[in-house]
């Protein structure tokens, strides 16, 4: 064989080695265990490491959990925290970590990456609340699931992410969706500037109209008080939601009432009160799976772009 044909051969095969690499069948071993996401949707450049516990051998038609993490970007410790709730009520645990090197601050994780650096939309496929969707997707693609839809779970900032991608991204598979003690809210509503409030976010009645018909609950701890938290935000505009994310929890709901009436638009979404606990993941994650093992419903999609 001549040199360059044989340099050439060797270079083909390293290509095709890559894709093949890159299109590999992930398989979903019984146990906790991980693989990493490279988002072809959206933002293949960004890779997202996804933890997970497979409650059985057979999981292609157990219900399939999201559980997203809070600012630490600690999705293994989420994943083992919530691993007695998948063994016992027998569901597939997904935990998504987006780090800080590939989705640094809170606009690109908690704010879902909606708008560049100089405040120009972007296309919905690249915002962090798609990448979900998508792992999803890709799931069902390579025969992992046979879930027509899943749950989605958030505490902490976890529950910021959660409740936007209602908010703004209503056109998913999400059957339900609890956020639990979030730090601070996008209200649904065009009084208060983007993120405090819809003016300036390109939401439409339609997208909201959607939203309100989701099956969201707003799950907050009684003793989640604390006013000097070192991750509560205390911006002005946060601190007009309330003091501590129990008020603010209480807050968000209150201006949703508010504005679906004022819309006229049905409100499908649930406030609960889980008492005597604080700002803790593991507890309220035991008062939340009750709510993400319930029949999980398929929703229509409609990824179009702003």
């Amino acid at each position: 064989m001549r040199k360059g044909n044989s340099v050439l051969t060797f270079f083909v095969c390293i290509v095709l080695t890559a894709i093949s690499t890159t299109y590999a069948k992930i398989p979903l071993n019984k146990g906790p265990g991980s693989f990493v996401f490279n988002d072809s949707q959206g933002n293949p450049d960004k890779h997202i490491t996804v933890f997970y516990y497979n409650a059985e051998e057979s999981k292609t038609n157990m219900p399939v959990v999201f559980v997203m993490h809070g600012v630490e970007r600690n999705g293994r410790e989420y994943r083992d925290s919530w691993v007695e709730h998948a063994k016992q009520e027998k569901f597939l645990l997904l935990v998504p970590e987006f780090s800080e090197k590939y989705y640094p601050g809170s606009k690109q994780y908690n704010l879902g990456n909606m708008f560049s650096p100089s405040g120009e939309p972007i296309s919905k496929s690249k915002w962090t609340y798609a990448s979900v969707e998508h792992i999803f997707d890709y799931l069902q693609e390579q025969d992992e699931t046979k879930a027509e839809s899943y749950s989605i779970y958030g505490h902490s900032a976890g529950a910021q992410f959660v409740h936007r991608l209602v908010l703004f991204y209503p056109e998913t598979h999400i059957g339900t969706a609890v956020c639990a003690n979030a730090g601070w809210y996008t209200l649904p509503s065009d009084d208060y500037d983007f993120p405090y409030g819809l003016k300036g976010s390109g939401i439409s009645v339609d997208v909201l109209k959607q939203a309100f018909s989701e099956n969201l609950i707003i799950l907050l701890g009684d003793q989640d008080t604390d006013e000097n938290h070192k991750h509560l935000r205390k911006t002005p505009e946060a601190m007009s939601q309330g003091k501590n994310r129990f008020e603010r929890g209480r807050n968000f709901y209150k201006v949703a009432r508010r504005e679906s009436e004022k819309l006229q638009l049905p409100l499908k979404w649930k406030i609960k009160t889980v008492k005597n606990v604080g700002h803790s993941n593991s507890k309220m994650a035991k008062a939340a799976v009750k709510y993400l093992t319930r029949t999980q419903r398929p929703v229509r999609k409609n990824d179009k772009e702003l």
